[in-house]
């Protein structure tokens, strides 16, 4: 394992299955309002694919048609795509 070092000593917990997705959303976010598509999400976390990147460490708030805004923390981006943690845990 490449990261055997830093994982050494370290427990490994399980992490929420990834469900496939594709649905629109609106991004809130220090940039203003962008649109996005949510490509996979757990309980905890997503992944997305915007118009206009976003920034590590930016808390967003996530719209959708069916949904209520949900508040959530972008912990990676590279280029248009993106995946954070909800600040609640979300039903699937």
């Amino acid at each position: 394992m490449k990261h055997e070092a830093i994982l050494e000593g370290h427990e490994l917990l399980p992490r929420d299955p990834r469900v496939e997705a594709e649905f629109d959303v609106r991004v809130h976010c220090a940039a203003g309002d962008i649109d996005a598509q949510i490509v996979n999400l757990s309980s905890d976390g997503f992944r997305l694919r915007s118009e206009n990147p976003l920034q590590v460490g930016w808390v967003v708030t996530l719209e959708a048609a069916t949904q209520f805004p949900v508040k959530a923390l972008i912990c990676w981006a590279c280029g248009t795509e993106a995946g954070g943690v909800f600040a609640e845990p979300v039903a699937l």
